[in-house]
């Protein structure tokens, strides 16, 4: 999110892959964090149908997008596609799940993949009425765990991962800061939020001999 206009990936550098054949599911004391699936679509539309007033301002695609059960369905295609060519990877989203019940309980994932540097940016929401749980907290240490892990256990063998946020969502920060890890980056004026203007971007970076990924947490 931070490189300049100038950077290109240029196809050196560590030169990252993706897994091949590319899965995503895993689980976490309370969830289970799996790639979307058709059947999803009516519970993520849902889901977000519900909790649009709290994601916004901070979620922008919720202003615009999920209005109906097949514009989920349409996002979950996208998803899957991206899943299906590890050679194009550049992200994906998936979702966060009640590991008892299944429920849609929010969403992840990683993007803005950079093969040089072996690394990718991670986000996350969580449905209205599960706020408070700390639900993104665990979702997230799961989240690196799974991208520091080697490819061979089931991960996606990066070496560094990054969070970015507005100076403006709090309840965003707090998430981070939960997860113990170093505060990089803090660009003034440089992030703009509809309905909130120009403020601040915050960003912490993690790479790989710094997090647990047994523990999930820095070592």
């Amino acid at each position: 999110m931070t490189h300049c206009a100038s950077e290109r990936e240029t196809g050196l550098g560590l030169g990252w892959a993706a897994p091949d054949p590319f899965t995503v599911r895993f689980e976490t004391p309370r969830l289970l964090i799996r790639a979307w699936e058709a059947a999803d679509a009516p519970a993520l539309f849902d889901a977000v149908r519900q909790s649009r007033e709290r994601l916004l301002p901070w979620v922008d695609w919720a202003r615009d997008g999920h209005r109906t059960a097949g514009e989920s369905l349409a996002y979950i295609t996208g998803q899957a596609a991206a899943l299906r060519d590890p050679a194009t990877f550049l992200g994906v989203g998936v979702g966060i799940f009640d590991r008892e019940t299944d429920r849609v309980l929010g969403g992840t994932g990683i993007h803005d993949v950079r093969r040089d540097t072996a690394s990718a940016e991670t986000g996350y929401w969580v449905r209205a009425d599960a706020w408070g749980r700390g639900i993104a907290t665990e979702a997230t240490r799961h989240v690196l765990s799974w991208c520091f892990r080697p490819q061979a256990d089931g991960g996606l063998g990066l070496r560094r991962v990054r969070i970015y946020c507005s100076s403006a969502n709090a309840a965003s920060r707090r998430v981070i800061e939960k997860l113990g890890i170093r505060h990089e980056v803090h660009q003034r004026a440089d992030y703009f939020v509809r309905d909130v203007g120009v403020t601040d971007r915050l960003g912490w970076g993690v790479l790989d001999d710094e997090w647990d990924t047994a523990g999930h947490r820095p070592r």
